[in-house]
């Protein structure tokens, strides 16, 4: 059954926000400078390597040359004013009621801001067959979703698409997980302007509870992570727990992202005045 979630409060929200849009250039693969904002009149935007199905009379020659790689030229048409937002739909995610709730919230607010925007929003969810759509039907989408996905994030990734040139990216998840942070990070942002991984969090996930008989189990196999949760055990997931956000802090900010935790505790509004401010800006409008 689907975790309850608040819609009528993303809807009271959607009115007065926008969405944080990137102010600067942003340089492509091979050294084409970007519109300096999503929507510009450039025709030719952005280089990006092919993918079968492209159009091969889009092949930039000089490019190849230079690369040993097939670059294609991508027109602004192509790269229209879009937010993605990419929802990791494993187990962890329903961890409690609260966080799956909260990690729908954010996902439809940011699909709704950007499409009152002028944006084009397109929803991606890794759960156990990935899903994506676009427009009105991402709504549709986080009504049904369950987050049944054995496996994490990084690893869910290959079953998507090759990301597609986009203006914002944003990516939902816990993102606690054992993997590569700085090569996750980067291909999150690879063809995006701009990136933010939210992370949303449980308070178990932050400072687990013990007590008599508890134990530290993976969300995603349901396998037994530690015996017991003695404070020594506590104490050491405290320790590499803080180690994990400072290396995520840091791999977000190499791939010229921003990393956002939002306790799920705390009710929409206030993540949106807290938080996640970096990414939703007050002064939305008609």
């Amino acid at each position: 059954m689907s975790e309850a979630w608040d819609e009528a409060a993303v809807g009271r929200l959607v009115p007065g926000l926008a969405l944080a849009l990137p102010r600067g250039p942003h340089r492509g693969r091979v050294g084409e400078v970007r519109a300096t904002s999503v929507g510009g009149s450039l025709e030719l935007h952005d280089f990006r390597t092919y993918q079968p199905g492209d159009d091969l009379r889009q092949l930039d020659w000089n490019a190849v040359a230079r690369t040993d790689e097939l670059i294609l030229r991508v027109r602004q048409e192509e790269v229209s004013p879009r937010v993605e937002v990419v929802l990791d739909g494993s187990r962890s995610m329903a961890l409690s009621p609260r966080k799956a709730a909260c990690a729908r919230e954010v996902a439809l607010l940011t699909c709704e801001v950007g499409a009152r925007q002028g944006l084009s929003p397109t929803l991606m969810v890794t759960g156990s067959r990935p899903e994506r759509t676009q427009g009105p039907a991402c709504r549709t989408m986080l009504r049904r979703l369950e987050f049944d996905a054995r496996d994490d994030l990084a690893s869910a990734l290959a079953r998507l698409p090759p990301p597609r040139p986009c203006g914002l990216r944003v990516v939902v998840s816990d993102f606690l997980f054992e993997a590569d942070l700085s090569a996750l990070a980067a291909r999150l942002s690879r063809g995006a302007a701009g990136v933010f991984l939210v992370q949303v969090l449980d308070a178990e996930d932050v400072e687990p509870s013990g007590g008599e008989g508890a134990r530290l189990v993976d969300s995603e196999s349901g396998a037994a992570l530690e015996e017991l949760l003695t404070e020594e055990v506590l104490a050491a997931y405290a320790r590499r727990f803080g180690e994990h956000q400072r290396q995520l802090r840091a791999a977000a900010s190499r791939a010229r992202g921003l990393l956002l935790t939002a306790e799920a505790t705390q009710p929409l509004a206030s993540l949106v005045m807290g938080p996640l401010r970096p990414l939703f800006v007050a002064g939305g409008g008609a």
